[in-house]
């Protein structure tokens, strides 16, 4: 893409108001992400970017929504629903934890940015919390709506939140002066839950919702979240980056700590604990399929391009990236051992569905 095509779109990305956003597609997003890796970009200018681009969740129009999401079968339910209580979870996990990692980052600029990623997470979790409401009839209020949906996530998930999310957290909490701690929490959240699991399941709802051409509503406000997310990743590296040009070997710090967190973070996407709704694709209408090969690589490519943004070697990437797909391998493999039948990726893998 050339520059100033670029330019634009970030610009159309970064102005347009909650209404619009429905008409913005993921990948522009994304191109408005990959702009904030640029090592000029630091947090006051990512603050200025906060104070733009506020949205209300009482602005949006769930009405089509509930409509249409009656026209989907059961099964299509299922595995839509099963992505959106990642991330009402995640959301809610992220908005409970954050404050140890604003409390004790050393420096004001990085400590006022976070204090807007607090503000946003807490936005995001109401989102989803309406949304499960009205559209989906989870009614109850927040706390019964989370009480309701944890029980569904996979084990992946509750390693990465349950354990390495708030294990780094309190760490933080506990030694704030542990600039250490510090660089692995913001591994876990900046890095690894939005730079990697977040992107990733954005990637795919959004870009299948807009094929498809169903749930204005969730879709205005869910790119209105990715856009915010935008931000928080953009900060997570820029902050990174500043303690590897301080620190090198913060460096081998970032890099063993992303490599700890892939197996967890990659069953949460494959979860060969749970049995898939559907285990033929075939049997999928075309627009709604997601080419497991085709996912893996683009979350590949998004984590590896962030943790070379934040100083780390190239050979350090490379090495994160065929872990990663190692991963995806062996989370196919037992997913078949433990149902006993072919993962879906198979019929990718043989040439059926390319």
């Amino acid at each position: 893409m050339q520059q100033s095509s670029t330019n634009e779109v970030v610009r159309r990305v970064e102005e347009a108001p909650l209404q619009d956003l429905v008409r913005v597609s993921i990948d522009e997003v994304q191109v408005q992400m990959d702009s904030y890796l640029d090592p000029q970009m630091d947090s006051s200018s990512l603050y200025r970017r906060w104070e733009k681009q506020q949205w209300a969740v009482s602005d949006l129009d769930f009405g089509a929504d509930v409509q249409q999401w009656g026209t989907l079968d059961e099964d299509q339910r299922y595995t839509v629903r099963r992505t959106m209580i990642l991330f009402f979870i995640g959301e809610q996990a992220v908005t409970d934890t954050l404050s140890p990692v604003l409390h004790a980052a050393p420096y004001e600029d990085e400590r006022i940015f976070l204090a807007t990623q607090l503000a946003d997470e807490a936005r995001h979790t109401v989102f989803f919390q309406r949304f499960f409401a009205e559209v989906l009839g989870l009614e109850g209020g927040l706390s019964t709506a989370l009480e309701a949906v944890r029980p569904r996530t996979v084990a992946g998930f509750r390693k990465i939140f349950d354990e390495e999310l708030a294990g780094a957290v309190d760490l933080v909490r506990r030694e704030p002066a542990d600039e250490r701690a510090w660089v692995e929490a913001v591994v876990t959240y900046h890095l690894v839950i939005e730079g990697y699991l977040a992107l990733a399941g954005q990637h795919t709802l959004l870009t299948q919702f807009r094929k498809v051409g169903i749930l204005p509503g969730f879709t205005a406000g869910f790119t209105a979240v990715a856009r915010d997310e935008s931000r928080h990743i953009g900060f997570g590296v820029m902050a990174l980056r500043r303690r590897v040009t301080e620190e090198p070997e913060m460096a081998r710090v970032i890099t063993r700590k992303v490599l700890q967190l892939l197996e967890p973070a990659v069953y949460t996407g494959v979860a060969p604990d749970r049995r898939l709704a559907i285990d033929d694709p075939t049997s999928i209408p075309a627009m709604f399929r997601v080419n497991p090969l085709e996912a893996r690589e683009f979350a590949v490519g998004q984590l590896t391009k962030r943790v070379r943004a934040c100083g780390i070697s190239e050979a350090a990437a490379g090495e994160i990236g065929d872990a990663m797909r190692a991963h995806y391998d062996r989370g196919w493999e037992e997913y078949e051992r433990n149902h006993g039948v072919r993962h879906p990726v198979r019929w990718y893998q043989d040439g059926s569905l390319n």
